[in-house]
């Protein structure tokens, strides 16, 4: 488990609509994509692991899987592209 504490800035109803109206974030957890232009709504977020905040702690598991003999970054390994 991952802590994330996360603090919204204060905004008018005119912001957030037009938040809602440029991002379309209905199919993200509370409609806000902080990868996107959700960042905006933010003043600030705070944790050891960001990427906890968007889904899956990256960091976290990159730790866990290393504990466990894993070497994430040898060859063989499934990568993008």
């Amino acid at each position: 488990m991952v802590d994330v504490r996360s603090t919204f800035r204060r905004l008018a109803p005119a912001e957030i609509e037009d938040y809602l109206r440029r991002d379309q974030p209905y199919d993200c957890a509370a409609s806000v994509k902080s990868d996107a232009l959700g960042i905006v709504l933010f003043e600030r977020i705070e944790s050891d692991d960001p990427s906890a905040l968007v889904g899956l702690p990256l960091i976290r598991l990159t730790d866990m899987l290393r504990a466990a003999g894993v070497a994430v970054l040898a060859a063989g390994m499934p990568s993008r592209g």
